[in-house]
Formats: C-alpha cells, sequence, structure tokens
C-alpha cells in the first residue's frame, strides 16, 4: 500500500502504546509512578524490568507481581525467582488458578522464598494496596505485573 510519511508520522504519534504492556497508569499524590504489564512468564518479566531499568537507572522499582497459573509456577519455579533481578523490591499476591485447581504443592510463599529477602508475599490485594500506600515514595516505580487481576492494585492507589 501506499501509505505517506506525514500519514505514517501521523499515525505513529498518536499511538500511545498497547493495553497492560508497560501501560503507564499515573502518578500518585506521593509522586511514584505506577505501571501494569501483562507479563506472566520469566522471559517476559525479564524484559519489562530490564526496560524499566533502562528507564530508571537510579530509581527504586517494585514488582507487585501475581504468578499465573499453579503449573506454570512449579514448572518454571527457578526461572521466576531468577527473572526479578531489576527489581529492588518484588510483592508477591497468591497465584492466580485461572483454569487450575491448587493440589498444595505450589504457593507464592515457595517463590518469596526462592526470590529471597528482597520479596515479600501479602495474602491479600487489601494488604497489598495497604502496604504500597505507606511505603512507596516519590521517585519510586511501582509496577503490577501478571495475567490475572492483579492490575486492580495499581487502580486501587489513586
Amino acid at each position: 500500500a501506499n501509505v505517506s510519511t506525514k500519514d505514517t508520522d501521523d499515525a505513529l504519534a498518536r499511538f500511545h502504546g498497547t493495553l497492560r504492556r508497560l501501560e503507564y497508569k499515573g502518578k500518585m499524590k506521593n509522586g511514584a509512578l505506577v505501571y501494569d504489564d501483562y507479563a506472566h512468564h520469566p522471559t517476559e518479566i525479564r524484559a519489562t524490568l530490564a526496560a524499566l531499568r533502562e528507564e530508571y537507572p537510579k530509581k527504586r522499582i517494585i514488582v507487585a507481581f501475581q504468578p499465573h497459573l499453579y503449573s506454570r509456577t512449579k514448572l518454571l519455579l527457578k526461572d521466576f525467582a531468577k527473572s526479578f533481578k531489576d527489581a529492588d523490591l518484588v510483592i508477591l499476591a497468591d497465584i492466580y488458578a485461572a483454569r487450575e485447581i491448587g493440589d498444595g504443592t505450589i504457593h507464592s510463599r515457595d517463590l518469596a522464598t526462592r526470590i529471597g529477602k528482597r520479596c515479600l508475599y501479602l495474602s491479600s490485594f487489601n494488604a497489598i494496596v495497604a502496604h504500597l500506600k505507606k511505603n512507596l515514595k516519590g521517585g519510586d516505580i511501582l509496577v503490577t505485573m501478571g495475567a490475572g487481576d492483579i492490575y486492580k492494585i495499581g487502580e486501587d492507589l489513586f
């Protein structure tokens, strides 16, 4: 198709990215920036956090992550644990079960143990929101991350 450079430039100027892919949600009253991303696989997590670290090399990056599927979390536990290297703090929500039923052999606490001291497991979205409201500071970068309904945490911060 013959598309003029002007039409291409105009279209690109109007494009603001896709939903749930490093989507900027806004600035909290305290100055912390909030993003959301659909990443739910270790490779996606690494790529998203590397992009944020490149954009904000000196800022504190906090991730509120909701693992997706018991089977995936269990199968990729070691890879998940390594995928958060560009985050300063990881806050884990419960696993988003989607179509699965947990069999008791995997929990977000297992991932928290693997990630180590810069990780915190909180048992409810309300607890995560309360923790973030109390502890996020101006200049911090928060990204809610996962394929489930973790994006609601970011919305509850405004």
